[in-house]
This record gives C-alpha cells, sequence and structure tokens, in this order.
C-alpha cells in the first residue's frame, strides 16, 4: 500500500509506495488527476487537506477530490469521501484543543491569575487568547504566538503639557510582575518595540507584528468602556498655566503623576514629608541667625515666587574655604524641601554636562536647584560656569531636532539656583549679564565657623535635618496662594524701590535690584507665615550681596584686564618695555609716558576681546563714553602712530591706562633688572 500526504507550503503531494520505491513529488492537484479509488481509502489525503493553511486554496483542493470521488465511484465514493474528510477535519480539531493552553478562558478578556492589588482583567476582542501561558492569536485555524508572557495595559500617562500619550504595562516574568512605561511610538512600531526584550519581555521580530496588534486591541477595547485610567502627568515640578495649582503641593480632585526621565524619575518622591512637622520648624529656627544659612533660606524659597511672577531666575553663591560651613549650610536649607543624602536624589555635584543641567533644570521647574562644590569641577570645565549661570537664569533650553526632522519640545523653568564653592563663581564671567544673575555670600573661616560654636554639632544638625523634611516647601506654597499673585507684585514692588535707593547710595549694580528684591520678599514671607520668630533679613545687609557697578559692567571688567594685559607684556610695548636694542617679539604697541596712554594695534585688542568673549565696537563706545580714548579728526576709533622700531606709521587704539609706567614687567623680553611675575 502506499502512503500520500499532501503539502500545502510547497504546493505539492508526497507518494511512497513501498520502501523499495522512490520518493517522487509531484503538485497536489496533479495528483489529484490520477488518483485512484484506493487512495480515497488513505488517511494521508485528509491529513494533507487540513494542513493547508490558506482557506481559499484549500476549498479548491477539497472540491477537486469531491469530483474525483464522482468520477471514480459516484454518488457513493463522493459521500464516502466527505464523511471521513469531516470526521478527520473533528478528530484533529479534537486534539488541538486538548494541547491548546487556551481552554476554559473567557472570550473577548484577559485570563490572568495573580494580578496585582488594583489591577483587573481587561477586553482585548475575540481575535485574542490571554492567559498565564501567554498571549494567542485565534483568528486563524492555528493559534499563533504573540507573547510567552501574560502582558496588561494598566493605564494610559497623557502629558497635561504636550497631550502626548504613554502606555504603563505590567508583565509576567520569573513569577514577579514587573512595570514599564512605554512611548506609544515604540509600540506601533514592529522595529522599535523589539527593544523591550532587554527589560525581560520575549518579544522579537518573529512575533513582534503580533503584539503590537495585542495591545492595540486590548487599547481600544478597553478604554472604550473605561477599564483603563487616563493619569494626567507633568514633567516637571512647579505652577500650572495660571498659577492657581502648584504641583506636587496643591491638592487636585483628580491624580496627576510626574513624569521624570532618567535621574529625574526619583525627583517627586525626594519632596515627599518625612519625620515630625513641629520638630523640624523647633530645630530650624535655632540656626536661621546664621548668616549663611538666612541667604541660602531666602534663594531657595525664591524658586517658587520666581515662577509665579515669571521674572528671571539668579543662582546665590555661597562661598569661602573649605570647613568654613558652606556645605552644612547648604543641606540644612536643602530640607525645606527634601533630604540631603545622596540616595534622596535632589542635590547635584556640580560636575554636571551643559545638556545634563538643562534637563535638571527643566524637570524642576519651580523648585531650587542645589549644586554642590563648585570647587570640584575639573578643569577643563571651569570656563562652562558662565553658560550654566546664563542658562538656569534665561529659563529656556536649546531647540532640537527629531530624526523626523520635527522639532523636540523646549524645556522651561523659571527657578533659583544654590551653589557653593571655594572661589566666587563670577570671577571668570565676562559679560555682564552672567555676573548680575549670582548674587555672593562670603562664608565663614573654619576659625569662625558657627557650627563648632555655642554647643553646636554639625554632624547631629545633618543626621536630624537628613532624617526630618518636606514640611516648609507645602507652607510657603500655601502662603504664596493666600498672598495671590497680584498681592504678591505690589510687595515686590514696594521692596524694589527701597532696594534701588540703597544700592544707588552703595554704587551697586542696578541689574541685581530684582534678584535681590525677591529675596527680601521670600524672607519676609516666611517669617510672617512659617517662622514668627521676628528675624529678617535687612535691606543694608541684602545690598552686601550684589556687585559693584564697575565690578559688574562688562567691559569695565575687560578695561581691568587690559591694564593687566598691557602690564604682563610690557616688553611687546614700544617705550614701556619694549627696547630699541631689543630683538623684537611679538609687537603690540607704543607707550606714551606723558599722557599715560597705550597705543595698540587693532589686531592685538580684537585678539584679547575675543578671549574675554568681549565685542570690540562696543568696547570702544565704552571707552569713548567715558573719555579713555582718543580718536582721529573724523571720529576714527583709530589714530595714525609712529613707530620708531618698525620705522613706519600704523594705525592704532589710543588707549589711556595710567600708572602702568611703574609696574613691573612679565615679560620674556624684560630687562634683567625688573622682577618677573608669573603670568
Amino acid at each position: 500500500m502506499k502512503t500520500v500526504m499532501i503539502k500545502e507550503n510547497n504546493n505539492s503531494a508526497l507518494m511512497d509506495a513501498s520502501e523499495e520505491m522512490k520518493k517522487a513529488v509531484v503538485p497536489a492537484e496533479e495528483y489529484i488527476k490520477n488518483m485512484t479509488t484506493e487512495d480515497f481509502m488513505n488517511p494521508g489525503i485528509y491529513k494533507g487537506l487540513y494542513k493547508i493553511e490558506d482557506k481559499f486554496r484549500q476549498n479548491n483542493v477539497d472540491l477537486l477530490l469531491r469530483d474525483k470521488a464522482m468520477e471514480l465511484g459516484k454518488k457513493k465514493l463522493e459521500s464516502h469521501y466527505i464523511k471521513q474528510k469531516n470526521s478527520f477535519f473533528k478528530m484533529m480539531d479534537q486534539e488541538k484543543e486538548k494541547k491548546s493552553p487556551l481552554k476554559g478562558t473567557v472570550d473577548g478578556m484577559t485570563n490572568y491569575s495573580g494580578l496585582p492589588e488594583n489591577v483587573s482583567n481587561l477586553d482585548c476582542g475575540t481575535s485574542w487568547q490571554a492567559t498565564d501561558e501567554g498571549v494567542f492569536f485565534i483568528a486563524d485555524k492555528i493559534p499563533r504566538i504573540a507573547c510567552r508572557q501574560p502582558v496588561l495595559i494598566t493605564a494610559i500617562l497623557k502629558s497635561m503639557e504636550t497631550g502626548e500619550e504613554k502606555v504603563r504595562l505590567i508583565f509576567r516574568s520569573d513569577g514577579k510582575w514587573t512595570e514599564i512605561t512605554c512611548d506609544k511610538d515604540t509600540l506601533a512600531s514592529a522595529q522599535k518595540v523589539t527593544c523591550l526584550h532587554k527589560y525581560g519581555l520575549s518579544i522579537t521580530s518573529n512575533n513582534a507584528k503580533l503584539f503590537i496588534a495585542f495591545l492595540q486591541d486590548m487599547e481600544d477595547y478597553s478604554r472604550r468602556n473605561d477599564l483603563i485610567p487616563v493619569i494626567e502627568t507633568v514633567s516637571r515640578l512647579g505652577w500650572n498655566r495660571d498659577r492657581t495649582c502648584f504641583f506636587p503641593y496643591t491638592d487636585t480632585n483628580h491624580r496627576i503623576e510626574f513624569d521624570g526621565q532618567g535621574g529625574l524619575s526619583e525627583l517627586y518622591n525626594a519632596l515627599e514629608e518625612k519625620g515630625k512637622r513641629e520638630l523640624w520648624y523647633e530645630n530650624f529656627k535655632k540656626v536661621r541667625d546664621i548668616r549663611m544659612v538666612a541667604f541660602l533660606t531666602a534663594a531657595s524659597l525664591s524658586a517658587p515666587i520666581v515662577g509665579m511672577l515669571q521674572t528671571e531666575g539668579f543662582i546665590a553663591n555661597l562661598y569661602g574655604p573649605s570647613r568654613g560651613g558652606k556645605s552644612v549650610s547648604s543641606k540644612i536649607v536643602c530640607s525645606i524641601w527634601a533630604g540631603h543624602q545622596n540616595s534622596d536624589n535632589f542635590m547635584y555635584s556640580m560636575d554636571n554636562t551643559v545638556n545634563s543641567l538643562e534637563g535638571l533644570l527643566a524637570g524642576h521647574g519651580n523648585i531650587p536647584l542645589f549644586l554642590e562644590d563648585a570647587n570640584n569641577m575639573p578643569e577643563s570645565k571651569q570656563k562652562e560656569l558662565q553658560t550654566m549661570i546664563m542658562k538656569l537664569g534665561n529659563g529656556r533650553g536649546r531647540g532640537r531636532m527629531k530624526q523626523d526632522a520635527s522639532l523636540r519640545k523646549v524645556y522651561t523653568w523659571a527657578t533659583t539656583g544654590i551653589i557653593t564653592s571655594e572661589n566666587r563663581i563670577t570671577k571668570d564671567c565676562h559679560n555682564t549679564g552672567s555676573v548680575n544673575r549670582v548674587l555672593l555670600m562670603r562664608g565663614t573661616d573654619e576659625a569662625d565657623c558657627p557650627y563648632n560654636k555655642e554647643g553646636m554639632d554639625a554632624g547631629a544638625l545633618l543626621d536630624f535635618f537628613g532624617e526630618n523634611h518636606g514640611f516648609t516647601g507645602r507652607d510657603f506654597i500655601q502662603a504664596l496662594l493666600e498672598i495671590g499673585q497680584d498681592n504678591l507684585k505690589k510687595m515686590l514692588s514696594e521692596i524694589q524701590q527701597e532696594v534701588r535707593k540703597k544700592a544707588e547710595e552703595r554704587k551697586k549694580s542696578g541689574g541685581q535690584v530684582l534678584p535681590v528684591s525677591i529675596m527680601l520678599l521670600a524672607d519676609k514671607i516666611a517669617e510672617e507665615y512659617l517662622f514668627h520668630d521676628g528675624k529678617r533679613i535687612s535691606v543694608e545687609e541684602a545690598v552686601q550681596w550684589m556687585e559693584n557697578v564697575d565690578d559688574a559692567d562688562q567691559y569695565q571688567r575687560f578695561y581691568e584686564c587690559l591694564k593687566d594685559a598691557v602690564m604682563q607684556n610690557s616688553g611687546k610695548i614700544e617705550k614701556l618695555g619694549l627696547k630699541e636694542d631689543m630683538v623684537i617679539p611679538q609687537y603690540w604697541g607704543r607707550y606714551y609716558e606723558d599722557r599715560e596712554a597705550v597705543a595698540l594695534l587693532p589686531t592685538v585688542l580684537k585678539k584679547l576681546a575675543d578671549e574675554n568673549n568681549v565685542d570690540v565696537k562696543l568696547f570702544l563706545e565704552f571707552l569713548d563714553r567715558k573719555g579713555l580714548i582718543e580718536k582721529d579728526r573724523e571720529g576714527h576709533f583709530t589714530k595714525n602712530v609712529y613707530s620708531k622700531l618698525l620705522n613706519k606709521g600704523c594705525r592704532m587704539h589710543v588707549i589711556s591706562i595710567p600708572e602702568v609706567k611703574d609696574k613691573p614687567s612679565v615679560d620674556g623680553n624684560q630687562p634683567e633688572e625688573e622682577v618677573e611675575i608669573p603670568f
């Protein structure tokens, strides 16, 4: 007897007449033409027909077999064929059902056991069977695997800022439920969704399309029936658009979550209250007299005021020698909002890139940013300090393009920064804007450290505030809401007038009147609404945080740098350090002793200005306003200057720089009797 098996995948029939005969493969349709009555008694015919997955072709082959049965045995053989086919198909379906993990499930729903608390099975449509054994697509005759693990959507996260949605999933792996949050574009792409494999989901390119289809059906069916919660999210802390709600401190009627990415994911949890409220206030009042604490407290509480009034942000820089109490003060003040330990994820190191700082600021929104130990920054990054200062104050990140050429969301913030350092962080700043955005206080020396006096114990203080924190931030926000935005503006305006008057008397930078006034306003509200101890920072003391007018002015600062550069390079300047019998080095210009002026080549001034990030044209206009530059008859900022050493005349900037003749030269070409000063 020969056996026959019809194979769908290669459109052929396998005939094995006997062990001695060779196997021959022919198309199923061709084989049917040569069939005999005996072939209809062979189960291989029915098995081959059953295995054809293409329903359209299966029906065609079935019709050919019925016609052949009529041809060979009339109605009797046809009836036999139909009866055998039906019996065989039923037997195969029953066998499949016995082997399938789908038996006993509820159609149209997931059927998972042992779900976490407050999580329920969901509608997913009748094309799927989802059990503890995995997810299967059952619209085809043979179930196909979409995922070997139970998977469920637990929430849709909808951004209040952009309207974009994310999907929160749970899946079971190694007997435990794991939660992940995915961007929707990841769950809409068979190429992208395979990235979930690294988190433990059995998703590969083989089942990615079915997995995506299952999740989409689950969302569509269950969301339509309000089975999946839609949770509003924010990616930044602070005020809403109309300044009536401050996340996370203002209670709302609906659930809102913080959608922080990467290292910011723990920021929301860091703000949770811990310890005892009354005990915190009692101990904090004991250190409110310390000037460093008062300074940083006012700066810290200024952040939500900056956010409510939408002013530019600023930085409070507490600087001074080590072991003077800077870090202790910063950590104590940090407890207004959160804990200071590394595990609290609220205080950061200054050793961050500019891009990472942008991410931190975007997440903090209107919550202050605490940055520790600027002196620990690598020397190669010190030049980034000015960029960081400007970025914090400007309150806006960089625009960036996505891979699809669309513009990424531009992050914004309005806050304050708390920075400790050994040196002033503005010492290398070149522009007025960055200097005006920093208020400075010098900390105490080690010998005068307040935490070593009057029975204080720095270690005990840090332990206490590390275990008790997070109360005052909420209390202060409540005070601002009671005052209201309009009243807050009036209060600030009154303080500004007083600060401006005092700043003018002391010749302080007018660009710092606003940040100082905001800090005084924060200090006033804190005393009246929170501490009730009569301790207030005076305007006289606050003005001391400001830069002198000349020190804050970018061009005045460069003029002082120019004086130093002339003295340090006198050996390149004729009639100053450069003598006629010397080999001429790089030539800078000529000195006029009678009128204490230096003529500099434009290329030299341009190079120095570029190194200090100064606009030469604006600097020359500054010199002109101050009467510090000589102009020619046409009003140009260069004059024809004759050089005896070069034996020709050159156009130079003649700038008044007094008191350089008696200064020692530091150039390598100086006379031996002059004292050398390292550059």
